[in-house]
Order: structure tokens, then sequence, then C-alpha cells
């Protein structure tokens, strides 16, 4: 009786955890983890993007940043002359952010477009800078 108990409080905890909204230390981390900032608004332009799937960054990029091939978003990668001739600084990025452009200047047609504040910008440019 007293394990019968112990089973149903430990699967009433477990369930109660599955079910509690995912918490996140900053705005730049939501936007990243969900396409979301912590308002709870959506940030990707569905009908502007040629990708509909992707809702945020993680699902291509991956926790890190740097799940597909040779190409990270971890800001430290994307700011290192060693691997962009023309390494991104931050206006860079917002730029990228803004007008899917490569520090290039080139069109990157990553497929996803996104409506960020630019609040929203500087947090998961923040967030990035982490990674």
């Amino acid at each position: 009786m007293k394990t019968d108990r112990i089973y149903l409080l430990s699967f009433l905890i477990f369930l109660f955890l599955s079910c509690s909204k995912q918490i996140f230390r900053t705005n730049g981390e939501a936007i990243y983890q969900t396409g979301k900032n912590l308002q709870g608004e959506k940030l990707l332009d569905k009908n502007a993007s040629r990708i509909k799937i992707a809702t945020n960054c993680k699902a291509c990029h991956g926790k890190n940043g740097d799940r597909m091939n040779g190409i990270s978003i971890r800001f430290r990668v994307l700011s290192n002359p060693n691997y962009y001739p023309i390494p991104y600084t931050d206006s860079l990025f917002f730029r990228f952010i803004d007008h899917d452009l490569k520090s290039n200047g080139q069109k990157a047609n990553i497929g996803v477009i996104w409506k960020m504040s630019d609040p929203d910008k500087r947090d998961l440019l923040d967030y990035l800078k982490t990674l």
C-alpha cells in the first residue's frame, strides 16, 4: 500500500513537471529555443518565409548553435575572421536578421524571415554570445 502511494506521488510529480511552463533565463534564450519572446509574441514571419516548418532557431541550429554542418551561429564563430573573411559585428548581425544579408552583403536566402523588435534582436544576439 505504501509503495503504491509512492508510485502515485512520483507519477503526479512527473505529470506536474512535464506540464509546467518552460522557464528561460533570458528573453534571448526564449527566442532561440521557441521563436517567441518572453511576452509570447511569435517572431517568425511565416507568410514571408519559404521554410514554414521551422518555428525557432534551435530547430535547425540545435541546442548549442552548431548542429548544421559547418554553419555555427555561435557568435564567437560568426565574429571570427578565421571563419568569415568579413566577420559579423553586432550591426551586421542585425542587418542579417532584418534584410537576410550575409556579412559580405550577399543575399543569405536562408528561407526564414523574422520580425523582431530592436530589443528582441539585441537579446537574441546576447544569447548567441553565450553559446
